[in-house]
């Protein structure tokens, strides 16, 4: 309960911060330079939501103008003398606001301005606007936003619409990955792209709001309803004979098909409420290839290949309703509910068809969220979400696995019989304060996540062969009607044999909470300094306080509008422990579940009835370090933002990324140095006995080094021509790619320091839009990588840790004959003694990849005029362009071309969408086991954005119907 006390603790100390805040807010008054007065106010939408990003402009009787864009809480200042203005007031997919006359005096209220969703006129005037920058925060040159027509570039299926967010999002820091939050929470499912109103990628990556650096945040909005009923119907279909057939494949290849269907509509249920549907179906008959080396009938190694159908089926509901309590307080509620099927899972490349699974999954999600504008000055945001997830998994096949090491995986998946339930509840409370020309956001998050897992994992039990030589003297030995214990004098047979024994059932309770308070501080009209301080605690470690400050400015070169912006910025960043590992500590505890390794097991080929543990056999058990803590991240960038012209904009980042105390996976009872033999897999004194065999520990005692160039560039070449992008020069060094990293040496930490598996040297991606004649357009996705690092391995256990991780050594003029391999890395040693340095691991170099994607598009306009725009607000064509800021008119971008039309009440949209369209071969890294005779052989296409299983190129056919 020591958790529980700590965080009632935690809320009522934020209870008291943001009662004395709200109070200080109502009170409290702005500071305003003299001879200036400080016109506030928030802009919403019909429903009272708060519209961030709306551009807001005074212009004076003699044609001066000062502008502004409304932050995430809806609210905008502005400092100007005292007299008689115009006001105009205009977001994407409303009606622009204009009032004039408006007299601008000390002391006058606030603001409260309400767009109504806007009707679009069908003569449009398109002229190019030029490309602005910001010392705002969120304002960055790497900044990306999507809404509208923008959104368009990217693909309508699930899977490929999150491989192509990572993509747009770019590299993130160590080997996190890119992070994605869907109406401010984590965690979920990703919606339907339909039911998405805007996509926000990069945006202020020092806030303390946020638990992660923001480069590679992905922040999801989803549509509410709207005042007129709108809807759109959209099919989309692909089948095996668009697409290009991988190099994998041989022979005939079975057919396949994917088709996707997806429908909303959306409008109003009374005055003040107002509603969002989205149903959604997927059907993909997809190929599960396999490519590798087995043993033939004449015990010789040769080559097999072979598809197995992979269907997989997806529907989503999602309802969402948007309801307004008063005029200033809006409550939203969304659901959304996922079935996923998914058949002959755990099947492909050297994965043989008798490990095939099934798994079927059902997500739950509830989102409430409660907005309250307490004064033009003053917001909260009350916001919870549950979570649950049912999934449940079973193997075709229950026999014992066979993991021939550099070669192939057969007999029966270890992954078991699985039933999981979860569920997560999290709950947040976040204010935004505009006093002055300070903006500051404070709140605390609280998020409590159960788990039972119900698992036979392991249950079967699992054989290990060092190489398919091995393999094969043994099958041909038994077929001989040898004996093991012949096969094994003779230096064959399985190495190893596992199995898990024990109580299936596993329970973990996760909790963690954080507080944040930020500043954004205007100091003049050309610099900006943000700060912060953030709080995270948790449960089931021993580190319950960790403090992570933020730091950043933005200084604008020059008087008026910036050509040129410097901004820096400073921060410390904290990972959680996940409940995967507590599940693993839990389950594998030694009185729970228990792992048995068996070294040279004489039982092969059948595993024993009944296994009875003896001398002969490790238990292995996993344990949480007692100083195990959170790791942290300290991230400086220095950044340059250059206004190239008034249609290109770029920018130079430098990132240098620390991480210290990083998760691994360490065998704290492996033999001591110099007493363990790998052709004596029972030799080594360990210290804590050897009847206590492998104690795994997760530890927080790994480190990485990151430096990144990243230099991007935003053009905007009147209606005709959108492009944006990045290119990243990346160098990172590490001793570990995750928690579930088992450490080489236990005893040498460093033995394992290296090039990062994160460390691809060279990425490049641009996306945009093109406007051709005829009223078609293109919207390009290219991404550019070089190759992955992958290690050069042995396949053996060097350190009697149970893992065959070992690396080789550099062979020398005493290296035996038998023991060499030579390669185009170099020539090895593959049997290195305990005194010979083992080479670095991932010193090798996979083939780079390039995927070109594109969409071309036309629409069709019919009925009478329509009233509004076409799917609500954020939908409609004009709704986005690629300005200033990326994929959004915010940033001082044109409309988006307009072909006539888009006033009509339907609208017929017809696409054709390709994916890796020049048909690149895009291979994944090569096989790195120099006891493989498929080393340096790449088996398997990239898979991600370059390419599917069994296809290098795809093409989907689209119809989009909207009313």
């Amino acid at each position: 309960m020591t958790h529980l006390r700590l965080f009632r603790s935690v809320l009522f100390s934020c209870t008291i911060f943001f009662a004395g805040a709200r109070l200080y807010a109502q009170n409290g008054s702005a500071v305003v330079r003299p001879g200036n007065t400080e016109l506030r106010g928030s802009v919403t939408d019909p429903s009272g939501a708060v519209i961030a990003n709306a551009n807001v402009v005074l212009v004076a009787p003699n044609g001066a103008a000062v502008a502004a864009q409304t932050d995430r809480a809806g609210s905008f200042h502005l400092a100007v003398a005292p007299g008689k203005y115009v006001l105009t007031v205009a977001a994407p997919g409303f009606s622009t606001f204009t009032q004039t006359g408006l007299s601008v005096h000390r002391g006058m209220p606030a603001l409260t301005i309400k767009l109504s969703l806007g009707t679009q006129k069908q003569q449009v005037t398109v002229q190019a606007s030029p490309v602005q920058l910001s010392v705002n925060s969120q304002d960055t040159v790497g900044a990306v936003i999507l809404k509208g027509k923008a959104l368009k570039a990217l693909p309508d299926d699930p899977d490929e619409l999150a491989s192509d967010l990572e993509a747009l999002a770019g590299p993130s820091v160590g080997s996190s990955g890119a992070e994605i939050y869907i109406d401010g929470f984590t965690g979920g499912d990703l919606p339907p792209k339909s039911s998405i109103r805007e996509i926000r990628v990069n945006q202020d990556p020092f806030s303390a709001e946020y638990d992660r650096l923001g480069y590679g945040r992905i922040e999801i909005l989803t549509k509410p309803g709207s005042d007129q009923f709108h809807g759109r119907v959209f099919v989309d279909g692909n089948s095996s004979f668009l697409n290009a057939r991988s190099p994998f494949i041989f022979g005939d290849i079975p057919s396949y098909h994917r088709y996707f269907m997806d429908g909303n509509i959306g409008g109003p249920l009374s005055k003040k409420a107002s509603f969002f549907f989205n149903f959604a179906h997927r059907n993909i008959d997809e190929l599960a290839v396999v490519n590798t080396d087995v043993l033939g009938s004449n015990f010789q190694p040769q080559l097999y290949t072979a598809t197995l159908p992979n269907p997989r089926t997806w529907t989503s509901v999602a309802p969402r309703i948007d309801y307004q309590l008063s005029q200033n307080n809006t409550l939203t509620l969304r659901y959304q509910f996922q079935d996923i099927g998914q058949q002959n899972n755990g099947v492909g490349t050297q994965a043989l068809q008798s490990l095939a699974y099934n798994t079927q999954s059902w997500h739950n999600m509830l989102q409430v969220s409660d907005t309250q504008i307490v004064s033009p000055s003053f917001t909260n945001e009350t916001r919870f979400q549950l979570l649950h997830f049912h999934n449940v998994q079973d193997p075709s096949n229950f026999a014992p696995e066979i993991n021939v090491i550099g070669a192939f995986s057969s007999g029966g998946n270890s992954v078991g019989s699985v039933d999981r339930g979860e569920s997560h509840y999290e709950f947040q409370n976040y204010s935004s304060w505009a006093a002055g020309k300070h903006f500051v956001r404070f709140g605390e998050m609280v998020r409590d996540i159960n788990r039972t897992d119900i698992s036979t994992g392991g249950f079967n039990g699992a054989f290990t062969f060092n190489s398919l030589n091995d393999y094969a003297q043994t099958e041909q030995a038994l077929a001989a009607g040898q004996t093991m214990a012949q096969i094994q004098a003779a230096g064959y047979g399985p190495s190893q044999f596992s199995i898990t024994m024990g109580i299936p059932q596993a329970h973990v309770n996760r909790v963690d909470a954080a507080l944040f308070a930020e500043d954004n501080w205007r100091v003049a009209s050309n610099l900006n300094l943000y700060y912060g301080m953030r709080f995270e605690t948790q449960n089931a470690i021993s580190d319950h306080a960790d403090w992570a400050p933020r730091l950043g400015f933005a200084w604008g070169v020059g008087h008026g509008r910036p050509k040129t912006v410097v901004r820096g910025g400073f921060g410390v960043f904290y990972d959680r422990f996940d409940d995967d590992q507590m599940m693993e500590a839990e389950r594998f505890n030694g009185v729970n579940q228990v792992r048995y390794l068996v070294a040279n097991p004489t039982f092969y080929p059948n595993a024993p009835g009944s296994f009875s543990p003896s001398a002969a056999s490790l238990p292995t058990v996993y344990v949480l370090s007692p100083n195990l803590h959170a790791p942290y991240m300290v991230e400086t960038a220095l950044a340059v933002e250059r206004q190239i012209s008034k249609n290109i904009t770029g920018s130079v980042t430098y990132l240098n990324s620390r991480g210290n105390d990083q998760f691994l996976t360490n065998d704290i009872n492996a033999p001591l140095p110099g007493t363990y033999d790998p052709t004596q897999p029972t030799s080594g004194v360990r210290p804590l006995g050897a009847a206590a065999g492998n104690v795994y520990q997760f530890q927080s005692t790994g480190i990485f080094r990151q430096n990144q160039l990243i230099a991007n560039f935003h053009i905007n070449a009147g209606r005709a021509l959108t492009l944006f992008g990045f290119y990243t020069l990346n160098f990172a060094k590490s001793d570990t790619n995750g928690i579930g990293t088992v450490a080489l040496n236990p005893y040498n930490l460093m033995a394992d320091y290296g090039r990062a598996a994160f460390d691809v040297r060279h990425r490049l991606f641009v996306a945009g839009n093109v406007n051709l004649p005829y009223g078609f357009s293109v919207f390009p996705f290219v991404v550019i990588n070089s190759g992955a690092p992958y290690s050069i391995t042995t396949g053996q256990d060097l350190f009697g840790t149970g893992v065959f991780n070992g690396l080789p050594a550099l062979a020398t003029s005493s290296t035996p004959p038998q023991d060499v391999r030579v390669t185009p890395f170099g020539t090895f040693n593959i049997a290195p003694s305990p005194s010979d340095a083992l080479i670095a691991p991932n010193i090798a170099t996979g083939p780079a990849q390039v995927s070109v994607n594109m969409r071309l598009s036309r629409s069709f306009y019919f009925g009478g005029e329509s009233k509004g725009p076409h799917g609500g607000p954020g939908w409609h064509p004009r709704g986005g362009g690629l300005g200033g800021r990326g994929l959004s008119s915010a940033g001082g971008g044109p409309p988006w071309m307009q072909h006539g039309g888009e006033n009509h009440k339907y609208s017929l949209t017809a696409s054709i969408q390709a994916r890796n369209i020049f048909n690149t071969v895009n291979l994944a890294p090569p096989v790195g086991n120099l006891n493989s005779p498929l080393f340096g052989q790449s088996l398997s296409l990239a898979g991600g954005w370059f390419s599917a299983p069994s296809a290098n190129r795809e093409v989907d056919l689209q119809l989009a119907f909207s009313f």
